[in-house]
């Protein structure tokens, strides 16, 4: 075996390698190896996202409300800025820039505590407000009819803004037939094959305050826009869809199952005058059809009796009007996936910080920048994950 005489090696060569090269080329396997497994890691928790996502959508765009997405902007700005610098310092060090080099590592550091102090800053008024996880979700209402609020006028603004017009529509005879067959094919998937509503679901449309006390034009605006499960005026949190779901209901179809809806209420209050429009209340009957009722109208089973089982002693997740069920969820996932994304900015400090001491002893130059352009690979992969994080949490 071929001798070696360890004074002529460079400082920086390991005993183990033959050669500078080697040694990098094996460093840098062993980093991408090592962020290989911190993406399998997060891959199970984007899994888990997805998942969850596709189960239950509505929690996750009542909870994206609930989060600051002008501070997750500024976080997305900071950490691209603080990649940007960092990749600046490894090309520093490759030339040999000692203090260029010491100056961008202590910008990519002061971003990374920048970044900390915002998600501190987004972390408190969960925590206070509880906003958390499991058996600690105690969601304050005022906070959370707050925030929904400003989302609830905003969304009249848009509303507004497109083809809803608040004035009252063009008088115009109203087929109440069509209004009559659109009532009971679409509004009675959600409120019952008579419409009087059903457990759990719709209310009772032909004794609806809502629909009574609302004029033409304001109940038109509310059924192209629909209602969201955790509009704070929604008392059912049942999802209303824009249109009553059918994009093909335009306003003029839309006006006819309001008329008919009034007519079918004046039928419940005061049967005897019914007659004034000829039109048949009930749900159209086809004579040759078999007895059976499409799956859409049937309404849920009532729940089942206890059996042996015990009562829990306590409900299992609180609820907040307005408040989605299983709305824990999302924060359960929220927390965990920004929570260790949080750690490893944690840990990419710790070793830029390393880097910045080493830098001001003049460790690191042309021949030798290996911990630096590592320590850049593992903070490239930090803010990537960021980069999707952002959107899916704060946007989607």
């Amino acid at each position: 075996m071929e001798s070696h005489d360890r004074d002529s090696w460079p400082q920086h060569l390991a005993h183990h390698f033959e050669t500078p090269a080697q040694q990098f080329d094996s460093g840098k396997l062993g980093m991408w190896l090592f962020l290989g497994t911190e993406l399998l890691m997060f891959g199970g928790l984007f899994c888990a996202y997805a998942i969850y996502r596709a189960n239950h959508p509505e929690i996750f765009a009542w909870g994206s409300h609930l989060l600051d997405r002008k501070l997750g902007m500024i976080n997305t700005l900071v950490l691209i800025t603080s990649s940007f610098t960092m990749a600046a310092a490894v090309s520093a060090a490759q030339r040999g820039w000692r203090f260029r080099q010491a100056g961008l590592l202590l910008v990519t550091l002061i971003g990374g505590c920048v970044f900390l102090g915002i998600k501190t800053i987004e972390y408190r008024p969960k925590i206070e407000h509880g906003l958390l996880w499991g058996t600690r979700f105690h969601p304050d209402p005022a906070y959370v009819t707050a925030h929904w609020a400003g989302h609830g006028a905003a969304h009249a603004e848009d509303a507004a803004a497109g083809d809803v017009h608040p004035e009252e529509p063009a008088e115009k005879p109203a087929n109440l037939e069509r209004g009559r067959a659109i009532a009971y094919e679409t509004c009675a998937s959600c409120h019952g094959p008579d419409l009087r509503g059903m457990p759990k679901n719709g209310r009772d449309l032909t004794a609806s305050p809502f629909v009574h006390d609302k004029s033409d034009a304001d109940l038109l605006a509310f059924l192209k826009v629909g209602r969201t499960p955790w509009d704070p005026e929604n008392t059912t949190g049942v999802q209303m869809p824009p249109r009553g779901g059918n994009p093909t209901l335009d306003d003029e179809k839309l006006l006819d199952v309001i008329a008919f809806l009034r007519v079918l209420q004046a039928s419940v209050a005061s049967p005897e005058s019914a007659g004034a429009p000829e039109v048949a209340l009930g749900p159209p009957v086809d004579p040759g059809a078999e007895s059976t009722v499409h799956r859409s109208v049937i309404p849920h089973a009532a729940d089942p009796p206890a059996g042996l089982a015990h009562a829990p002693e306590t409900p299992e997740e609180p609820q907040t009007p307005g408040t989605p069920e299983g709305a824990h969820r999302f924060f359960a996932i929220y927390f965990m996936m920004t929570g260790l994304h949080g750690l490893h900015v944690i840990g990419g400090m710790a070793f830029i910080a390393y880097l910045l001491v080493g830098a001001l002893l003049g460790r690191y130059h042309a021949t030798y920048f290996t911990p630096v352009d590592l320590g850049g690979l593992f903070w490239h992969l930090v803010d990537l994950i960021w980069i999707f994080l952002f959107p899916l949490f704060y946007l989607i």
